[in-house]
């Protein structure tokens, strides 16, 4: 049968790449057989189950991404080990594949968040689509979660590695990190609503204090070295580099310092990199004792201070001889060094493999202070390539402490988070240049009412236009958006361009779109409440459109917010109903007054049966629920036609117009 070949290969390269695995639920060996065959040329990673007790019980025990599954299956059928599944990991998709089309299998399949649901026979067309689907989700899920990490590593690095504190314009305290506590000798109680001269020295001068201010206040960076006293009134250098951070009116709201701690005259990590720098094929291992904290409160800093530079001293001998290091460094908290310079550039299989022997012939050694003996763990990271070695090798080390990996090769790590800042960067000052602008602007795409034949609606839509006049969808700059903090000023433009558009359109309705992260925002939820008290009449215009957005926190929040909303006559829509397991819950819980049946099911309606029935079984139940229904993705007249004969309230799409700067 004709079928989409690229299709077929993007999902196969993302499952493959993703290393995604699938547990596959059938109890009919000829079926199980033919559908295991064909979901192999996908997943690489395929188990199977008999029946919906063995499923559960195989999911219990193995992290698998998807889940697919019949409905009739002996001792548990599969939406009764869905539900179960679901109570597990609400997250999970699961795809039913199953031969009955009855109505209550569908709406208990919807209750339960099945992501997908294929009659059989299958149709290639459809699983293709709804794998394409699924399988991007799991992707875009994890690549999700490996910022995240990669964001919460870097702050760490900051945090474990650098003093940090934040005061207002004043001067007051309103932020400090553990580690200025741990120097300065105060606790958080103590410092924070404190001038930060809490901890300034005598002997620093009025007028280096004056010059500082002078930068910061005029908006500049200010970096030097500080000499400051702690709590019992030692002395402690720091260098430091002190900023403004600005508000979205480019006034100063606070500012933060960022300090390394100079005290000791010789600096192991200086040290080290002046070595790298001498060396003409540099290797080196960082490395940190496992548990070292939960050691340093057991048996006391002295004890274990002692025993770090024992290990420090010994540990070198115990590296084979292939893999012989020159030059070791104690770096403190648990934290040491080894270099060499290679003669002969050792392939990474063998360094890697001389280190693992390291490993285990520290774990066979005991190191003795006093009467006590340590058997110890280490944790390393290496690094070959002498461009950003240092920081390479820190990088690998958190990674390896982060991922729970006994070793991890360093090199381009340092690299690659610079290339990725740089294009987040960039993107960030089209961002701000396009706030600063006003180039955030809103288009709107009609939304035609299949009965009455006229476009009584139209959904806003966030455009960025770059300074050459370029126009962009928010695909290209929503997310890093959300990471540089200007993704609530883009949703207050929003908010702004429909209010008022609408004062001007007294007989047409416009949705905006809101995702969880706006609705968590008390600032913006009071902001759209105050908007509605002072403008009645609009509010019975506004319709808000909840996007699907797994990342929900505060679920009785957004619950309240949409109840609140209803108190004002504002609508709410579904966006993307049939897309996924958001949808389904939102449905139940939010109670919406549309229903916008997904662009997936609605494009390949005039070739796709499967497709058809679903979206006829979303109609009646809508119908039931007293939900209008919207068809989005209307893009020709075949689908038009058979969207208005199935009696779909309304159609969006661009058979009926795409975007426009204004309102037609």
């Amino acid at each position: 049968m004709n079928f989409d070949k690229e299709l077929f290969l993007k999902i196969r390269e993302t499952a493959i790449n993703e290393q995604i695995k699938v547990l596959y639920v059938e109890d009919k060996e000829d079926v199980l057989l033919s559908t295991k065959e064909l979901l192999s040329n996908f997943f690489e990673h395929l188990d199977t189950a008999t029946d919906g007790f063995e499923g559960l019980e195989k999911f219990k025990q193995n992290p698998y991404d998807i889940i697919i599954t019949d409905i009739n299956l002996p001792k548990m059928d599969g939406l009764e080990m869905a539900k179960k599944i679901k109570e597990i990991d609400k997250k999970i998709p699961i795809i039913v594949i199953t031969a009955f089309t009855k109505m209550e299998y569908l709406l208990e399949s919807i209750k339960i968040g099945v992501y997908g649901y294929i009659l059989k026979p299958i149709d290639m067309n459809q699983l293709l689509e709804t794998l394409n689907r699924v399988v991007e989700k799991v992707a875009l899920r994890r690549e999700r979660d490996r910022a995240v990490a990669l964001l919460e590593q870097y702050k760490k690095i900051i945090d474990e590695g650098f003093t940090v504190t934040k005061t207002d314009p004043a001067g007051v305290i309103t932020y400090a990190n553990d580690k200025f506590c741990k120097i300065s000798g105060y606790s958080h109680d103590e410092l924070i609503g404190k001038p930060h001269n809490i901890v300034r020295h005598p002997d620093m001068p009025k007028k280096a204090f004056k010059e500082l201010w002078d930068t910061i206040k005029a908006g500049k960076i200010w970096r030097g070295v500080v000499k400051n006293r702690t709590k019992d009134g030692k002395s402690f250098y720091v260098k430091a580099t002190i900023a403004p951070i600005f508000d979205e009116n480019g006034k100063i709201r606070e500012y933060i310092a960022v300090r390394e701690n100079i005290t000791d005259i010789v600096n192991p990590k200086k040290l080290i990199q002046d070595k790298i720098n001498e060396l003409s094929n540099p290797l080196l291992v960082l490395g940190v004792i496992e548990d070292f904290e939960d050691l340093e409160n057991l048996y006391g800093e002295s004890i274990i201070e002692e025993l770090q530079e024992v290990f420090v001293k010994e540990a070198k001998s115990l590296f084979p001889p292939q893999c012989q290091m020159s030059l070791s460094f104690n770096m403190g908290d648990g934290r040491f060094a080894f270099i060499k310079d290679q003669t002969e550039k050792k392939e990474i299989n063998e360094i890697l493999y001389a280190l693992k022997q390291f490993q285990e012939n520290v774990r066979n050694t005991k190191f003795s202070v006093d009467e006590y003996e340590f058997e110890l763990e280490t944790v390393l990271s290496l690094a070959t390539q002498k461009d950003h070695m240092f920081k390479n090798a820190e990088l690998g080390l958190k990674k390896a402490l982060k991922e729970k990996l006994d070793i991890v090769k360093g090199d381009g790590l340092y690299q690659t988070a610079i290339e990725n800042a740089k294009k987040n960067i960039a993107t960030l000052k089209m961002i701000k240049d396009a706030i600063k602008n006003d180039r955030i602007v809103s288009y709107f795409q009609p939304i035609y009412n299949n009965k009455t034949d006229i476009i009584e609606k139209y959904e806003s839509l966030v455009r960025l236009i770059d300074k050459d006049g370029r126009v962009f969808s928010p695909f290209f700059f929503l997310n890093v958006a959300k990471i540089g903090k200007y993704y609530k000023q883009i949703t207050r433009i929003v908010i702004k361009n429909a209010i008022e558009t609408l004062k001007i359109m007294p007989n047409k309705e416009i949705s905006i779109n809101l995702s969880a992260v706006d609705i968590e925002d008390e600032s913006i939820r009071n902001e759209i409440f105050a908007i509605l008290e002072n403008n009645p009449d609009i509010s019975k215009k506004l319709v808000v459109e909840l996007l699907e957005d797994e990342g929900i926190n505060q679920l009785n929040v957004v619950k309240n917010f949409i109840k609140k909303l209803k108190g004002f006559g504002v609508k709410i829509a579904i966006d993307d109903f049939g897309s996924g397991y958001s949808n389904f819950s939102r449905l139940i819980e939010y109670e919406p007054d549309y229903i916008k049946i997904d662009a997936s099911l609605i494009k390949d309606i005039t070739t796709n049966t499967n497709n058809l029935h679903i979206v006829e079984a979303i109609r009646d139940f809508a119908e039931k629920q007293g939900y209008k229904t919207v068809a989005e993705y209307v893009s020709n007249e075949e689908i038009f036609r058979i969207v208005k004969e199935l009696g779909i309230d309304y159609s969006q799409g661009y058979y009926i117009s795409e975007p426009l700067p204004e309102p037609i």
